[in-house]
Formats: structure tokens, sequence, C-alpha cells
């Protein structure tokens, strides 16, 4: 059984010495931890040679190209049966791999596993610790139950960190580029067409929240923005996934209009009227299958009852 850990980077030096030793430094030693860069221009790849040759390096000379297409890169590069993205900020528990394989051991037919993950600030201290409210250490969640298992939490059951897929999974189910922003949540709930699901209930990784992230370079209206349309998107391509059921299509339209409304405010409010505008656009369109004007009025009409 061969492990693989990837870590796609794109001027990542500020975090990324930390992330490296996590992933060398498990209890079980990962067959191959591979670094794909997407044509960093700090010293990012300088800090990640001098691991080598314990951690092997590819570069994208054609970068930056995204975040989304640098996993798609980092998962074609593993050799490993089972691979684990590990973005460059955040961390493994040095047990993750030890517990993945007792895992994998007990559930041989499961292709995807996560663990819950702690939430740390830009130091590296625990900001939110992992929700472990269970009482065993691992649950099984069968195809159809899984997707609202991950929506459960607000910051949903799991994150990217501690998780990892059989890498026959990818052929059929991988990151989608057009999903934007959420292509980790439009994965997640996919996945559960193709495998169950096993999760470990307590924390082997740690998600960074600081403000170099993808997220934290956004500016709240640039974030709706996307939000905006990254829900839209998830909405009118929701017949493809048969296991997304009426809550979680009612969820997504929350989203979306919860979103629009933040963009249509934020527009006026700092003079972004192309903006504002999209959001008005978007907003009045009357299609039951968006969160809308129409489903605002339904809401609304819900909350009275």
């Amino acid at each position: 059984m061969k492990f693989s850990i990837v870590i796609p980077t794109f001027n990542g030096e500020r975090h990324i010495i930390r992330t490296i030793e996590s992933a060398i430094n498990q209890t079980r030693t990962a067959d191959e931890i591979i670094i794909s860069d997407d044509n960093s221009t700090d010293s990012t790849l300088e800090i990640c040679r001098k691991y080598e040759p314990t951690v092997k390096i590819t570069v994208n000379p054609g970068g930056p190209s995204g975040f989304v297409k640098g996993w798609q890169r980092a998962i074609e590069k593993a050799s490993g049966e089972y691979i684990s993205i590990l973005h460059q900020d955040d961390l493994l528990y040095p047990e993750f791999l030890e517990e993945i394989e007792r895992t994998v051991n007990d559930f041989p037919e499961v292709g995807h596993i996560f663990a819950v993950c702690d939430t740390i600030d830009e130091r590296g201290d625990i900001i939110r610790h992992a929700h472990e409210e269970t009482a065993s250490d691992r649950i099984i969640y069968r195809k159809s139950e899984y997707p609202e298992a991950y929506e459960k939490e607000t910051t949903h059951i799991h994150r990217c960190p501690g998780v990892i897929t059989r890498k026959d999974i990818f052929k059929v189910c991988n990151y989608r580029e057009e999903a934007g922003h959420i292509a980790d949540d439009d994965f997640f709930l996919r996945v559960a067409n193709y495998t169950d699901v096993v999760g470990i209930m307590k924390p082997l990784a740690a998600y960074r929240e600081h403000s170099g992230s993808e997220t934290g370079r956004l500016s709240d209206l640039s974030l709706n923005l996307r939000l905006m349309n990254d829900y839209h998107y998830q909405l009118g391509h929701s017949d493809e996934n048969p296991l997304l059921t009426p809550t979680l299509i009612e969820l997504f339209k929350k989203r979306e209009c919860t979103a629009l409304h933040r963009v249509i405010a934020g527009g006026i409010r700092t003079g972004r009227y192309a903006a504002a505008l999209k959001g008005l656009c978007r907003w009045l369109q009357f299609d039951s299958r968006y969160g809308n004007v129409r489903f605002d009025l339904t809401s609304r009409m819900k909350g009275k009852q």
C-alpha cells in the first residue's frame, strides 16, 4: 500500500517549511512527498529544494495557472495508490498516515477517507478545535449520507487537509476548475457517487486561516462575487449529482442569495456599480432553481407561517 502526499505551491514562502516538515515527520512515513510548484516568484522553490531528495519537486514553467489546476497537476504527478493533497499553508499531525493506514486496512473497499481538523491562525495557534462530539472514533458514511454530513457544520464537517482519496477515484471524479472558489466542496459533494466514505473523528490535521491565503487576499466584495457565481454554478449543475438532496439544494440557494445580497450592498457602498448591477440582475431572475428574488419571497412566506 503506497501513500502519496502532494503539496501544490505558489508563492508560499511564509508557511511552507512547517507544511513540508509536517508531511515528512509522520509516524508512518509517506511513500512519496511531491511538491508541484506553479512557477513561484518568491523563495518557495529555494526553501523546498533544501528538502530534496526526501521531497520530489516539479515545476510548471507556464504558471501560475490557478489553484485548481495546481491541485490537478499535483494529483497527476503522484504514483501512490492513495493521494492526500496538503495545501502549502496547512499541516498534517504526525499520526495522520498511521491512522489512515489503519482505516484503509479496516475498510479496504472505501476510496475516500477524511479526518476532522483544527483551525489555526498565522502563528499556528489553534483558534477552533475540531468537532469531536461522537461516540465512535470512526464513522462510515454510505454514499447517500456523506453529502449532507459534509455540510452539517457551518464550516463543514472537515476541510481539505486530512483527506486522502484512492487514485482510481480521480479518474472518474476530479476537482473542477469551473467550480471556482468552492472546488473542494464540489469535489467532496460528488465523490460519494463512487465510494462510501470513512470519517476519522479526531483531529489529524490543521487548516490555517490567514491574510495571505487565497480567501484572505480577496476583498469582501470580490469574495462574494466569486461565491455568488460559484453557488450559481452548483445549482445550475445540480441535476448531474443525484446525491444532492432538496435540503442541500435549498442550502445552496440560500448561500447564493446571501452572496448576491452582499454584492449588491457592497457594490453600492464602494461605488462599484457594475458589480452591484450584476448582483441585482442575478437577483431579479425568477427561475425556481436558483437563489433569487423568488427564493427570497418564498423564504419570507415560509418564515411567517
